[in-house]
């Protein structure tokens, strides 16, 4: 019975030295990676005066519950955007990962007189539009690793992720003080009602 806990525990710590390695690779690959460098040349290509703009990699996950009866089902979407921000302005542009290569949409713009709300937290913000119905929640984080097929980019990015959550607070401080939201919380709530 020992060796077998023996094995156990070895195996354990083999698994978590592996994902270890694996994780430190892919931070270190993605400090100064072909993505990143991919997402910056988009914004400055298709943003309008992109070179002024802190250019980011962003994404966004839809979480629905389904089903019926006995069953229920989750499912997770996910988008990924080219982030191009600076005071009081927002370009989402989307990307896609067919077949490993990146390509992009058309750009979607969100100026601080477009929106109606938005609520920042740390790495993440969600914008509503004029009737405060959410129009979506999006993460620009520090650290994105090849993980999955839903995790495509390797981007170490902590500056720019510091300074999308300044963004994100000021944005929300100007769009919520024109738009009279003093509670976030209440003006969701009202929107609900409505």
């Amino acid at each position: 019975m020992t060796n077998y806990i023996i094995i156990g525990i070895a195996a354990v710590v083999i698994l978590f030295i592996i994902v270890y390695v694996k994780m430190t690779l892919d931070e270190k690959k993605g400090a100064d990676s072909e993505e990143k460098r991919k997402i910056k040349k988009i914004v400055r290509n298709v943003v309008p005066e992109g070179e002024s703009y802190t250019a980011a990699y962003g994404t966004r996950e839809d979480f629905s519950l389904g089903g019926g009866g006995r069953t229920i089902t989750t499912t997770t979407r996910y988008w990924y955007y080219a982030v191009a921000f600076k005071p009081g302005d927002l370009y989402l542009v989307p990307l896609s990962f067919d077949g490993g290569d990146l390509s992009y949409g058309e750009p979607l713009h969100y100026g601080k007189d477009d929106l109606g709300m938005v609520d920042s937290k740390n790495g993440y913000m969600t914008l509503y539009d004029k009737d405060r119905k959410e129009i979506m929640t999006l993460f620009v984080v520090a650290s994105n690793t090849k993980d999955d097929q839903y995790h495509p980019v390797n981007i170490q990015q902590k500056e720019e992720a510091e300074a999308f959550k300044q963004f994100a607070d000021s944005l929300m401080q100007k769009v919520n003080g024109a738009n009279g939201i003093t509670d976030i919380k209440a003006a969701k709530k009202a929107a609900r009602k409505k």
